[in-house]
């Protein structure tokens, strides 16, 4: 047992180090410098440990996409049991948080796993990140039918699947430049609120038009779409 623990830690170990070279590597340089035996050497493995661990160049992107959104689910429940309505701001604000911290990779990372997304062989991975995505939007949903803030007229996965949609576009904007990490953010929030009130109580309501007036209010000015 010991053993086989001890096995276990060294692989996390050695996956880690590779993520951790290739996330430098990307972000310094982008995803097209990443060279599998120039990652090997760097992380002390050999090209066959990357293969067995995760996997061809593209995997190792993909793998450090769904680590990113790993950190958004574990940054999310460290905050325990929280109004719905700061659930939902918080996939906003955790995650963009997260993204600003080292945009020159997310922006190269993002941009590389458009090209990949179609192959046929991450299709099931690309489906994963999409589908944990869309339930960090849902659940903040369901919360708000439990507080009695949402009627359940639209189901949570709906509403939560229109809140990833317009959250994507604010990141492809942000990933190719054409707005800032503050306008993301705002962007972002306001796409939340508006499907919120789609289903909203009328006292809610009022709350999230508030918080939408608030937004255009503040210093950041969101350029027209």
């Amino acid at each position: 047992m010991a053993e086989s623990t001890t096995r276990s830690v060294n692989k996390q170990r050695r996956r880690d180090a590779i993520l951790g070279e290739a996330q430098r590597v990307i972000g310094e340089q982008g995803f097209d410098a990443l060279n599998l035996r120039a990652l090997a050497e760097a992380a002390s493995v050999t090209v066959p440990t990357i293969y067995n661990l995760i996997g061809s160049k593209d995997a190792v992107l993909v793998a450090l996409i769904e680590q990113a959104v790993t950190r958004i689910e574990d940054a999310l429940e460290s905050f325990g049991d929280v109004p719905a309505l700061e659930q939902a701001e918080a996939v906003v604000i955790q995650s963009t948080a997260i993204f600003e911290a080292d945009e020159n990779f997310f922006r190269a990372a993002m941009i590389a796993g458009e090209h990949i997304d179609s192959r046929e062989d991450h299709l099931g991975r690309s489906g994963w990140i999409h589908a944990r995505s869309t339930e960090m939007a849902a659940q903040a949903c369901r919360a708000g039918q439990r507080e009695g803030l949402l009627r359940g007229d639209i189901a949570s996965g709906t509403l939560g699947e229109q809140m990833y949609a317009l959250y994507r576009t604010a990141l492809y904007d942000w990933t190719h430049r054409m707005i800032s990490i503050e306008e993301f953010r705002c962007i972002a929030l306001r796409g939340f609120y508006v499907c919120m009130a789609a289903d909203a109580t009328d006292a809610f309501r009022t709350t999230l038009l508030d918080r939408i007036a608030a937004l255009a209010e503040s210093r950041v000015v969101v350029k027209a779409a």
